[in-house]
């Protein structure tokens, strides 16, 4: 067993297929606590294109203003258990697994955040659930306080958090569903459950006159006091994304705005990082199992081209969940 491996990194910010290069590095070795997954796929996240391309004031969040500190890439991964630490129960080696871990961008990795992949799903759509429908199901149930019959609005449904967003949401018993994407993803929000879809080259879904009690914005593409007319009394307006914003502070000016303009009434815009957990991942495969939650994927890429795959991403309008095999 050879103790190096491929992985994608980057030692510099800048444009993906300027900054993003293969190289072989010192394959990790398992924690007590910890798997060591052989990566068969993995899968490219918005959070994925910022760590290489990330706006001025948002590289010290990231780590690093003038370079990054570390040159590992990626989070989400799917691939079969080879190692286990000696404290680890519940898995084995052969396991199929998904999960998250910083490094993904590679051919193995030791990662304590797995769960067991469903016989029900591909290793190539079990690579696009973990940092997506995680995020999705937080926004929902516990920052957006979904209850059962409550009405939900998806802004950016095609994409990867939406497309989770509004399986996760009926999941959850979400008396109406609404999503808001462009004319060729309106077939596709249908097909994954939503009651209702709006086609914003056509309409503005601001401008109705309906009212949703939790409003997952992805797309960033209105601001507060447009908004504000579509939530609920005590609605809950929970921020996920934003448009790319200029290259100094990338979205986080929208997102300040939007929490700053929130600040008195009762209706509230929330912004969050999801944290994983392990419960929560099993959350995740159990809706995976049941059926209730099925991974959507734009496109497939070979490890090879790992790099246009993370441009794709960055240019705004990938359709649910790129991914990329090992």
């Amino acid at each position: 067993m050879t103790d190096t491996m491929l992985a994608a990194v980057r030692t510099h910010w800048g444009a993906p297929k300027k900054v993003v290069e293969l190289t072989r590095v010192p394959k990790p070795e398992v924690g007590d606590d910890q798997v060591l997954v052989h990566v068969r796929a993995t899968s490219i996240n918005r959070g994925d294109y910022y760590s290489v391309a990330a706006p001025i004031l948002v590289r010290p969040m990231i780590g690093g203003f003038l370079k990054p500190k570390s040159p590992q890439l990626g989070g989400d991964f799917a691939g079969v258990v080879e190692a286990v630490g000696k404290d680890v129960s519940g898995f084995a080696p052969g396991d199929e697994v998904f999960g998250s871990r910083t490094g993904a961008f590679a051919e193995y990795v030791a990662a304590r955040m797995v769960a067991q992949k469903p016989a029900n799903v591909t290793t190539e759509e079990a690579a696009a659930v973990s940092v997506s429908a995680l995020t999705a199901l937080q926004a929902l149930r516990d920052h957006g306080a979904l209850r059962p019959g409550q009405s939900v609005l998806v802004n950016g449904a095609s994409g990867a958090v939406g497309t989770f967003a509004v399986q996760v949401a009926k999941a959850l018993g979400a008396g109406s569903v609404t999503a808001v994407c462009r004319t060729r993803n309106v077939e596709q929000a249908r097909a994954l459950g939503a009651d209702r879809v709006i086609d914003y080259t056509k309409d503005d879904f601001t401008a109705g006159g309906d009212r949703y009690d939790v409003i997952v914005d992805i797309a960033g593409s209105a601001p507060w006091g447009r908004m504000r007319r579509v939530l609920a009394p005590n609605g809950r307006l929970v921020i996920v994304g934003a448009q790319g914003g200029n290259r100094i502070i990338g979205p986080l000016g929208h997102i300040a705005r939007m929490k700053l303009a929130s600040l008195f009434g009762s209706r509230k815009a929330v912004f969050f990082v999801a944290k994983f957990n392990h419960e929560d991942m099993e959350v995740l495969r159990g809706l995976l199992e049941s059926g209730q939650m099925k991974p959507v994927i734009e496109r497939v890429y070979p490890f090879s081209e790992i790099a246009d795959a993370l441009e794709e991403m960055g240019e705004g309008h990938a359709r649910a969940k790129l991914v990329v095999a090992l």
